[in-house]
């Protein structure tokens, strides 16, 4: 409820298209996917939540990284 979803109209226009290239690696021939590209995300947006507020003498916050948080760290570093 803190982040919005984007939204199709949001992204530019891409192709997907399916390669098949079974691996060797195992007796199956499938290679682990899914969500792994997501997994940064979070450390990605804390980064640049971060390197935002250095300049402020603020050097960690607590996620989820809200307006109110970050209004409250602000705030605290100031005093």
């Amino acid at each position: 409820m803190d982040y919005m979803m984007p939204r199709a109209d949001q992204f530019s226009d891409f192709h997907v298209a399916f390669i098949a290239a079974p691996t060797v690696g195992n007796p199956l021939g499938i290679r682990a996917g899914g969500e792994g590209g997501a997994v940064p995300a979070l450390a990605v947006i804390g980064n640049a939540v971060m390197d935002a507020l250095t300049d402020y003498g603020i050097d960690h916050i607590e996620m989820p990284f809200t307006s109110a948080a970050i209004w409250q760290a602000l705030k605290d570093a100031r005093s």
